[in-house]
């Protein structure tokens, strides 16, 4: 019964891709563009029928999408609002949430990883498939849930094997994580925003992290020094090091410390040796974002060298680790990367306390003692 309900949800699709019609005017007009502040990733232009979505290379060289959506069904466009979504990262989750879209969530990739409140709430209490990665896709669930949209990140350009498979469902891709600004990452949610006609809504949300960053910013400016800041951890005797101009090093320096490694003009991480890393960071004041660690106990007795640095001595490790559920999920990555006023708030109270005295920390966490 299953497999029939399956072929005739695929009949019913194609069918329905057969009727639509060509919504483009011969001669549309620009009407205006969406106001983007720190994001380099994509651009919206408003047209007098339709909307066009453009995601851009990282170096903003190429296109490598572009999205039209209007409020008719039509071929070639994306219907909005999108009614039916599946998501295939627990990072849009923060989006959904915040926008309150979480009646249209019918899919995601795996429930377990997702933090979000209200997302949880809405498992509880209905369906929601679980479909799987674009490269490992259910197909059978994808159709039973006959999914509008499904919203994944990107691989610079390289997805479209993935739509072959799918031909009757509309694909949107992301590209955040190419960001370097923290702010440009988390304005991606008016870009999400857009297939559901609620850009001003998202423009609200955005403009009060923004608001809230730079004030927080300008307060780290404010401090007397700098603290010299190690970031990560080795992996087969190997530390890669994030480039200054990374996302990393933008919070670091905007959090009011001082990144060693800063003059490395890219956004992609070096492999470097742990002698050369120990040469420039042996005196750091603080280490950050210790991956799988969360005590001084479990470093020493994997990566006992790592005593050998002042801040591992003087116990200012601190890991991003502090909001997981029982599965691994962790909301650093999740509400983290739209609330990232929030990791500025904490990075600054770790390296200058004087300056929030009053701020429990939310993603972060010191390594225990034991």
């Amino acid at each position: 019964m299953r497999i029939l309900i399956t072929l005739f949800l695929a009949l019913f699709c194609m069918g329905c891709s057969e009727q639509t019609k060509q919504l483009a005017s011969p001669n549309p007009v620009l009407i205006s563009s969406m106001d983007i502040d720190y994001a380099k990733g994509f651009a919206v232009n408003y047209y007098d029928t339709y909307k066009e979505l453009l995601v851009f290379s990282s170096d903003r060289k190429d296109t490598l999408h572009r999205y039209y959506l209007s409020d008719s069904l039509g071929e070639g466009f994306v219907k909005t609002p999108v009614e039916r979504l599946a998501s295939l990262s627990s990072v849009y989750a923060a989006y959904i949430q915040d926008l309150g879209l979480e009646s249209v969530l019918m899919a995601v990739d795996e429930k377990d990883y997702i933090n979000a409140p209200s997302i949880r709430e809405e498992f509880n209490s209905r369906e929601i498939a679980e479909i799987g990665s674009l490269e490992k896709m259910n197909h059978e669930e994808l159709l039973l849930a006959q999914i509008d949209l499904i919203y994944s990140f990107g691989w610079q350009g390289k997805s479209a094997v993935f739509e072959t498979k799918y031909p009757n469902t509309n694909f949107a891709y992301a590209y955040e994580y190419l960001e370097e600004q923290p702010l440009g990452r988390a304005e991606w949610i008016k870009f999400f925003a857009c297939f559901f006609n609620i850009e001003a809504q998202a423009d609200s949300i955005f403009n009060e992290i923004k608001t809230s960053y730079e004030s927080l910013k300008n307060l780290a400016s404010t401090a007397k020094d700098k603290p010299k800041v190690l970031i990560n951890m080795p992996f087969k005797e190997q530390w890669h090091m994030p480039g200054g101009c990374s996302y990393s090093a933008h919070f670091i320096a905007d959090a009011g410390g001082y990144y060693p490694w800063d003059s490395l003009n890219k956004m992609n991480s070096t492999p470097l040796d742990w002698e050369l890393v120990y040469n420039k960071a042996y005196d750091c004041d603080y280490w950050i974002n210790t991956g799988v660690f969360s005590s001084y106990k479990e470093v020493n007795e994997v990566l006992p060298d790592m005593n050998l640095f002042a801040a591992f001595k003087n116990k200012q490790v601190y890991n991003n680790n502090a909001r997981t559920n029982d599965f691994g999920g962790n909301d650093y990555w999740e509400s983290g990367l739209l609330h990232v006023d929030e990791l500025l708030a904490d990075l600054i109270a770790i390296f200058h306390p004087e300056l929030l005295p009053n701020r429990t920390l939310k993603y972060y966490k010191s390594l225990s003692n034991e």
